[in-house]
């Protein structure tokens, strides 16, 4: 019943084509000019803005977001890990082995300028 009195929401039928719109010129700032904007903020912020009224919808929708981007964080982490201990380098250590997946799959950019100012 939610996702029915959700669907014939006029009010939110014009919120979700203004969310797909600032998405799709996000995007296409993003293909143009590298800016690395990211685009996960503005869907969860319109999810968030859902009144509870439409819990149900709400943890379905947080349901359905989270499966792909914690598949595609495990992937990223075999694929690493692949990268990591190839033929070459098949006698790393269990220590080694976690220090150096750690370095590849952390987003960790230290201010260098920064860094070496204070010096």
């Amino acid at each position: 019943m939610q996702l029915i009195d959700f669907q014939s929401s006029s009010i939110w039928i014009q919120k979700f084509t203004e969310t797909r719109k600032r998405l799709e010129l996000i995007e296409a700032e993003r293909l143009t000019s590298n800016i690395s904007k990211n685009t996960s903020n503005e869907i969860l912020e319109t999810w968030n803005s859902i009144p509870d009224a439409f819990n149900c919808l709400k943890k379905l929708a947080y349901a359905i977001l989270t499966i792909f981007s914690s598949a595609y964080a495990c992937e990223s982490l075999f694929s690493e890990i692949n990268s990591i201990k190839d033929w070459l380098r098949n006698r790393l250590t269990d220590d080694s082995n976690s220090a150096c997946i750690l370095l590849k799959v952390t987003s960790y950019n230290p201010d260098i300028s920064y860094l070496s100012s204070n010096l």
